[in-house]
């Protein structure tokens, strides 16, 4: 087993089902999926059921009670049922190219970590969308319906619905280029996320638990490295979240410790 493939979900069956399609395209099979649910119900539990039960990728359900937004808590949980050497991280509502799982595994080289970006889908478009579009094809491709979408100002970033594997293209559209991690498109060596004890469940509610890794991989000494024109996704629209003011003020302090390791991760005392 190449990857494991974290899906983090809560409460968004509509969209998992999407994001579900995409993954049974995948291109490269080399790879097993944890759907990380934060406590959903049976209509959530019915979309993955099925992904396992028409598919034969290798899956597991892993769940627990809902008690607030506790992404790092079920992710560390997975983490530890995994089995890839490779860990890709992907939220249930972004549908992954066909070519996601290829891309993140032929880019990986030692010494860093991988970050990729998406396209926004609009409401507009993503209220069109259905598991058949997403199996048939229909983001494989830059399209004449995407482009529309984005000229009436419903959809953002159609440049991101290219891949662009070629090196020297790359270079001069500066695809090589990157500033950070998003949440919901990058991987990292599992050896690497063991060394910092994964991730710090003093994060709970929403936001910054994610910009606390990729501090923490750099503490640790990795660099990153774009996916930018690969590992395509599209996030399907739904309402923002706000931000949990007190994740700022940790990730205030762990920006001044320079520390690698987080106290309640994979290795927490007690367990």
């Amino acid at each position: 087993m190449k990857a494991s493939l974290f899906v983090s979900t809560y409460e968004m069956p509509h969209h998992l089902e999407l994001v579900c399609a995409g993954l049974a395209r995948q291109s490269n099979r080399e790879f097993e999926v944890l759907f990380c649910d934060d406590g959903s119900g049976p209509e959530t539990a019915r979309v993955i059921r099925n992904f396992i039960q028409e598919t034969q990728i290798p899956a597991q359900h892993i769940w627990q009670e809902h008690s607030g937004f506790r992404k790092c808590r079920i992710l560390n949980r997975a983490a530890e049922r995994s089995r890839g050497s490779v860990m890709i991280f992907l939220d249930g509502d972004c549908i992954p190219h066909q070519d996601f799982v290829r891309d993140h595994l032929e880019q990986q080289e030692t010494g860093y970590y991988l970050a990729g970006r998406r396209v926004e889908l609009g409401r507009e478009f993503s209220e069109t969308l259905s598991a058949d579009l997403v199996s048939q094809g229909l983001l494989d491709y830059p399209n004449r319906r995407l482009l529309w979408s984005v000229l009436q100002g419903d959809s953002e970033f159609f440049n991101r619905s290219f891949r662009v594997p070629w090196k020297p293209l790359r270079r001069l559209l500066k695809m090589d280029r990157i500033v950070d991690l998003k949440g919901c498109n990058y991987s990292v060596p599992r050896t690497a996320l063991e060394a910092i004890n994964g991730f710090d469940e003093d994060y709970e509610g929403y936001g910054r638990e994610d910009t606390d890794v990729e501090l923490r991989l750099k503490n640790l000494g990795l660099k990153i490295k774009s996916l930018k024109g690969l590992a395509l996704q599209f996030h399907v629209w739904h309402p923002r979240r706000e931000f949990t003011p007190t994740n700022d003020q940790r990730l205030a302090e762990l920006q001044r410790s320079g520390r690698i390791t987080c106290v309640r991760g994979l290795r927490s005392p007690g367990k």
